[in-house]
C-alpha cells in the first residue's frame, strides 16, 4: 500500500484523482482549503472504499503553507501530487492584482517548496512519483489568462527538468496538460462562456484517468484529449503570430 498526498481534492480533477487511489486502497493524504468540504470527502471515500484517509485544512496560497504542510504530514509520501490552483479570466490590468499574486504564490512556489521537501526522501528510498497539474495553457501564451498561463509554462519546464535529474534515482516527476476541462474551478472563474469551454470541453473523471494511466507508465508529459495533443504538436509547428490569433479567438467572450 503506498501513502498519496493529493493538494486541491474538493472538487474537479483532485477530487477524481482522489477517487481512482482510494479505489486502489491507498492511504490518501487530503490537503485543500475548506474543512467542511474535505470532511464530507473523507467519509465518502472512507465509507465507499473501506480505506485509511487523513484530511489536513490550509491555505496553500500563503508564503508558510508547504513548511506547514510538511511539519503536520510526518508520513513518509509514495506519491505526491501537486493539484491545487484557481484561475482568473480577463485582461490582466483590469484583473485583481493581489490574486494573481496569490496564483505564482500557489502555482509555483508552494509547489516548488513542497516537491522540494518531499523529493529527498524519495531519492534516498530510491522509489517516488510526483504528478504536477500543468496545463495545455502551457503550450503557448493565453490571452485573458497571463498570469495563469504563465504559472503553467513554469511547472511544465520545471517537471520536465526533474524528470530527467530525478530518472537515475528511481524517482518519477510526471506533468498533466489538460485543457478545457468541466470543474468547480472553471465555474468559478467565469471561462465557461468562452468559445474554448464551448467546444473542445473534457469532464474531470476522463481527465483523472488519463493522469492516472500516465503516471503509472511513468510518462514525462501526459496530455488529456485529441485537442489539446493537436495543440501541443501545433505549438511545436505552427508559426507563432497563428497561434495566438488562434487563441485570442477562443478565449475572447463575444461582446453583447
Amino acid at each position: 500500500m503506498s501513502t498519496v498526498l493529493i493538494t486541491g481534492t474538493t472538487s474537479g480533477i483532485g477530487y477524481e484523482l482522489a477517487k481512482i487511489f482510494a479505489q486502489q486502497k491507498q492511504h490518501l493524504i487530503l490537503v485543500s482549503r475548506n474543512q467542511e468540504k474535505l470532511e464530507k470527502q473523507k467519509q465518502e471515500l472512507e465509507k465507499n472504499y473501506d480505506i485509511k484517509v487523513s484530511i489536513y485544512a490550509f491555505d496553500l496560497a500563503l508564503p508558510l503553507a508547504a513548511k506547514q504542510v510538511y511539519e503536520v504530514v510526518k508520513e513518509d509520501v509514495d506519491i505526491l501530487i501537486n493539484n491545487a490552483g484557481f484561475y482568473e479570466y480577463g485582461k490582466f490590468h483590469e484583473e485583481n492584482l493581489e490574486k494573481e499574486m496569490e496564483m505564482i504564490q500557489l502555482h509555483n512556489m508552494f509547489l516548488t517548496e513542497l516537491t522540494g521537501l518531499y523529493v529527498k526522501a524519495m531519492v534516498k528510498r530510491r522509489s517516488g512519483k510526483i504528478l504536477n497539474i500543468a496545463s495545455a495553457a502551457a503550450f503557448a501564451a493565453l490571452p485573458y489568462g497571463a498570469v495563469y498561463g504563465a504559472t503553467k509554462a513554469y511547472v511544465l519546464s520545471y517537471s520536465k527538468a526533474l524528470h530527467l535529474e530525478l530518472k537515475p534515482y528511481g524517482v518519477t516527476v510526471c506533468s498533466l496538460c489538460p485543457g478545457a476541462t468541466q470543474t468547480e474551478f472553471a465555474r468559478k472563474s467565469d471561462i465557461e462562456s468562452t468559445p474554448l469551454f464551448t467546444r473542445f470541453v473534457m469532464n474531470a473523471e476522463d481527465v483523472a484517468k488519463v493522469a492516472y494511466k500516465g503516471l503509472m507508465k511513468n510518462k514525462n508529459i501526459i496530455i488529456p484529449g485529441v485537442y489539446n495533443k493537436l495543440l501541443y504538436v501545433g505549438s511545436k509547428l505552427t508559426p507563432v503570430s497563428l497561434i495566438n490569433w488562434v487563441l485570442l479567438k477562443m478565449m475572447k467572450k463575444k461582446e453583447n
